[in-house]
C-alpha cells in the first residue's frame, strides 16, 4: 500500500541521513575533550589534545584542565592546525547533517544544486576531520607532551612514546570514517533525487 510521506527518500537514504547525524555528533564531541593521548599513573590520568592538557586527573572524562587565553598560545603549528581543520570540518558536517534530517520533513527538498553542494560540503568536511586526524601525531614533539607528567622523553613526532590512543581520539576517527561511508552514500542516494521525482516515487 502506497503513502504519501513527507520525506521522498529511498531506503539507503535514510541510512545516510542516520550516518551524518551520526558522524556529525561524533567530531565535535571527540573534538571537545582532552583524552586523545593519556597516560595512567597511581590511579591518575594525564591526557592532551590538539588545544587541551589535562594532568593528573581522577578521570578518563576530563573536564578542569589547562585552557589557553588565545590561539597563538597552542602548544604547535601542527596542533593549531589539527584544531582547524576538525573544528571547521565538523562544521561541514553538522551542516549537511541539519540538511539531512530537513529532507525528512521537506519532500522533494534536494533539488539538483542542493544534492550537489550537500555532497561538496560532506566530501569537503570528511577530507578536513581526517587531514586532522592524521597530523596530529606530528605535534607529539612539544616539550608538554615529551615531559615526565605526560608521554617522556621518547615521545617525538607520530612516536606516542609512554602514552596510549585515549578515547577521545577514537571517537574522532569512527565519526571520520562513518562520514566518509556517508559521503559514499550520498553520491547514490542524492544524486538520483531528480530520478525519484520523476518517478513519482513514494514510501511503501
Amino acid at each position: 500500500m502506497k503513502c504519501k510521506c513527507p520525506s521522498s527518500y529511498s531506503a539507503p537514504a535514510y541510512v545516510w541521513a542516520l550516518f551524518s547525524v551520526v558522524s556529525a555528533c561524533m567530531c565535535p564531541f571527540g573534538l571537545y575533550f582532552s583524552n586523545w593521548i593519556e597516560k595512567e599513573t597511581n590511579g591518575t590520568i594525564s591526557s592532551a589534545s590538539s588545544f587541551r592538557l589535562c594532568l593528573m586527573q581522577s578521570s578518563r572524562i576530563s573536564s578542569n584542565c589547562e585552557s589557553y587565553y588565545s590561539f597563538n598560545e597552542m602548544y604547535s603549528i601542527e596542533w593549531k592546525a589539527v584544531t582547524l581543520l576538525i573544528g571547521i570540518g565538523a562544521c561541514f558536517l553538522m551542516l549537511v547533517a541539519l540538511t539531512s534530517l530537513f529532507g525528512l520533513f521537506v519532500r522533494y527538498l534536494f533539488n539538483k544544486v542542493v544534492a550537489v553542494l550537500t555532497i561538496i560540503f560532506q566530501l569537503l568536511g570528511v577530507t578536513l576531520v581526517v587531514t586532522g586526524v592524521v597530523l596530529f601525531p606530528a605535534g607529539f614533539a612539544v616539550p608538554q607532551v615529551r615531559s615526565d607528567k605526560l608521554c617522556g622523553s621518547a615521545a617525538d613526532k607520530y612516536n606516542i612514546g609512554a602514552c596510549n590512543i585515549g578515547w577521545a581520539y577514537i571517537v574522532v576517527i569512527v565519526g571520520a570514517f562513518i562520514a566518509l561511508v556517508a559521503s559514499c552514500l550520498s553520491c547514490s542516494t542524492l544524486c538520483w533525487r531528480k530520478r525519484d521525482r520523476n518517478a513519482n516515487s513514494y514510501i511503501t
